[in-house]
């Protein structure tokens, strides 16, 4: 595989941030900035653990208590979704099998209560979503079946694209209340896209799953949910040869689900995030090369879209994350390795970039977390892995290199969380290579 620029992305991991917005640095005070750092990121990284051979997909949380969670598929048929888990300090358990499917997604609570949901794949049904939990000291659950699937003779091997569940996201609050939201269709079979979603209280089982819209093309749902148990799910509407609008619709207990709200005229690559309080921001690209966001406060309406790149600057990839007192930060890449972030709270507006990267390898990939204290970690590349990491109250440290340059294999994903402690564990996967993680063990 030669070298190439990867079209605008986005990846999402739980992200908290705490403590006053740092300067915009120039290049020069950039470096001065990295030295005051108190974490060694030259020496404080542990060795490279392989989970698993050349993954289908994979993700990463973690809860309250530390633990982390990454949880993947399988490459062959019939797919099988895993998890393993790193308790805070310790080692990587033995990989769990959880059932059969693909596309897993893994977020967790405040307790230490973890929710996957994934695409199951049954030969003659339509494609649907799976969802198993684990409490706190406990074992997975058997999964929980979201979707009512249709029989379909020789499906998947009837030589047709996806038909059924697709774009399957989660998010899950302090308490352990969840939604989880997919598409629903098939574009060989003439069969419109629409959302559904289903929504589990903090006790008792999932609510059966709904219509979040008709069959009118609705896909790519992300969704966020409030500590009120408010959900938000932000998704892409796009008839035939139209640009895609991106609207909005809110769940409320007792209630249900919102007429839809237009964030956007036009958007691509978006995502969502809601603080414990109901507030969100969606961010987005307009045109695959610059990044905009719109905020909603949590008693009023969606605001108009505003800037966040450079002007004139070609951004390769973005991430967005929120963490529960309403904190939010952008993260920006470019193919010439600049790595730039953007913040603002529930009471102050975006800040103007801050450089944590000035230069290096090419960008195709970022990925943002940090825990409720404020320690954040940064991770970005393309066919090598860097990292920069910053102390609460600190200045962003200098690069390192988690994974240095493959040669060929690019990263097809990457995924970070940082635990209360502030240790930093970062899983990534690249072009079949097997999937890996480290743990930077902060002081």
């Amino acid at each position: 595989m030669t070298r190439g620029r990867k079209a605008i992305a986005i990846a999402v991991g739980p992200l908290v941030l705490a403590g006053p917005v740092a300067a915009v640095p120039s290049e020069a005070q950039f470096a001065v900035a990295a030295e005051s750092a108190q974490v060694d990121l030259a020496t404080d990284w542990s060795p490279v653990t392989r989970l698993a051979p050349n993954p289908q997909s994979a993700a990463l949380a973690v809860d309250g208590r530390g633990t982390v969670t990454a949880v993947w598929a399988t490459s062959s048929w019939p797919h099988r979704v895993v998890a393993a888990r790193r308790p805070a300090g310790g080692d990587w358990s033995r990989p769990r099998s959880l059932g059969r499917g693909y596309s897993p997604v893994v977020d967790a609570d405040a307790r230490g209560r973890v929710t996957v949901a994934w695409l199951s794949q049954r030969a003659g049904c339509t494609d649907g979503v799976l969802v198993a939990r684990r409490p706190v000291g406990g074992s997975w659950s058997d999964p929980t079946r979201l979707t009512v699937d249709r029989v379909v003779a020789g499906y998947p091997h009837d030589g047709e694209g996806p038909y059924g569940a697709v774009d399957v996201d989660l998010a899950v609050n302090a308490r352990g209340a969840a939604v989880v939201a997919w598409a629903w269709g098939s574009d060989d079979r003439d069969v419109p896209w629409r959302v559904q979603a289903a929504v589990r209280p903090v006790a008792g089982p999932w609510h059966a799953a709904r219509a979040v819209t008709p069959a009118s093309e609705a896909r790519f749902p992300r969704v966020g949910i409030a500590g009120d148990r408010t959900a938000t799910v932000l998704y892409g509407r796009q008839p035939f040869g139209r640009p895609q609008q991106l609207l909005a619709r809110r769940w409320r207990v007792g209630s249900g689900w919102t007429e839809p709200t237009a964030v956007a005229a036009e958007g691509y690559a978006h995502a969502v995030a809601v603080d414990r309080a109901g507030n969100a921001v969606a961010v987005f690209s307009p045109n695959f090369s610059s990044v905009r966001a719109a905020y909603r406060p949590a008693d009023g309406r969606w605001r108009r879209p505003e800037k966040l790149s450079p002007s004139g600057a070609q951004v390769d990839d973005f991430a967005l994350a929120m963490n529960r007192p309403g904190r939010t930060l952008v993260a920006m890449g470019r193919g010439s390795g600049r790595v730039d972030v953007v913040e603002r709270t529930a009471r102050t507006p975006w800040t103007a970039p801050e450089l944590v990267a000035p230069r290096g390898e090419t960008v195709c990939e970022v990925v943002p977390a940090l825990n409720d204290a404020g320690a954040a970690f940064l991770g970005w590349g393309c066919y090598a892995l860097l990292g920069s990491y910053r102390p609460v109250g600190g200045a962003w440290t200098g690069r390192s290199t988690i994974s240095p340059d493959s040669g060929v294999e690019v990263l097809e994903s990457a995924s970070a969380a940082v635990a209360p402690d502030g240790d930093a564990t970062v899983l990534w996967d690249q072009e079949e290579l097997p999937l890996r993680a480290r743990v930077l063990d902060v002081p």
